[in-house]
């Protein structure tokens, strides 16, 4: 299985790029409500999935180069690892949107955001 190159996101310092760090948990619930007005729930799945959104700012053209290169690799329908620069742990992931509105900050090198989600 591939690994997400070792390219740490700025999270203290990602400003101007949008939020530099976001989770996200999905909810798992199957609700029902009656005639009467009485709500019934049950899970729907085992598990709660998660998504991170993470911002990257001021990276060289190498490292740009990188990032761009696995995501044409494994788009977004490829599983690959990474570790979570919060948590410290690697999650088996895959790309939740393609790569878009990266942007070239003359002269500190480029800037966007990359979201994750739980496989």
């Amino acid at each position: 299985m591939r690994t997400f190159p070792d390219i740490e996101p700025n999270i203290p310092a990602a400003n101007s790029c949008g939020d530099s760090y976001k989770m996200s948990i999905t909810d798992s619930t199957i609700s029902t409500t009656t005639d009467a007005n009485y709500k019934h729930t049950r899970p729907r799945a085992t598990r709660m999935l998660e998504s991170w959104s993470f911002s990257w700012v001021a990276l060289s053209a190498e490292e740009f180069n990188v990032i761009t290169s696995f995501f044409r690799e494994v788009g977004t329908f490829e599983q690959f690892l990474f570790k979570n620069p919060i948590d410290g742990k690697a999650y088996t992931v895959r790309f939740a949107e393609a790569m878009k509105d990266w942007q070239y900050v003359y002269p500190y090198g480029w800037q966007g955001k990359l979201s994750f989600e739980e496989v």
